[in-house]
């Protein structure tokens, strides 16, 4: 399973929703399921983070990060897929170069991405689930 930015976004600023996402990391904490973020995600989380509050609450975030989730690199594969993406979905109504390069990196991973966010829904490559989808699972 890929974690996105946004459902970590969302735990991290405790708004509604973040319960679910809770659930999410406490399975992944004792190992019940895996947990993967694209490398991309770490700098996404810090400058949103840091905005949101300051650089010592986003550094503690990512030290958490990287403690509990695993990262995937942005590979030569990775970043074409992205550009796939970008090119294949951003017609209609736009997707974020960040959000087509997490999307490839669930395709390579053949990973279930979780995130809140529609426009992942219509990239027929990958499999897409809220947290809340995702926990009923």
């Amino acid at each position: 399973m890929v974690l996105n930015t946004y459902p970590l976004i969302v735990f991290f600023k405790n708004e509604p929703g973040a319960e679910d996402v809770q659930r999410i990391l406490y399975k992944i904490e004792k190992g019940e399921i895996d947990g993967l973020i694209s490398s991309l995600t770490l700098s996404e989380i810090f400058y949103i983070l840091a905005r949101y509050m300051n650089r010592e609450f986003a550094t503690t975030v990512l030290k958490y990060i990287k403690i509990n989730l695993d990262r995937v690199s942005v590979s030569d594969e990775i970043a074409e897929k992205g550009g796939e993406f970008k090119f294949k979905y951003a017609k209609d109504k736009g997707l974020p170069l960040a959000d087509a390069i997490i999307a490839a990196t669930a395709f390579k991973e053949k990973a279930t991405l979780i995130s809140g966010e529609e426009h992942f829904k219509r990239i027929e490559e990958i499999k897409v689930k809220t947290p809340q989808e995702f926990l009923r699972l």
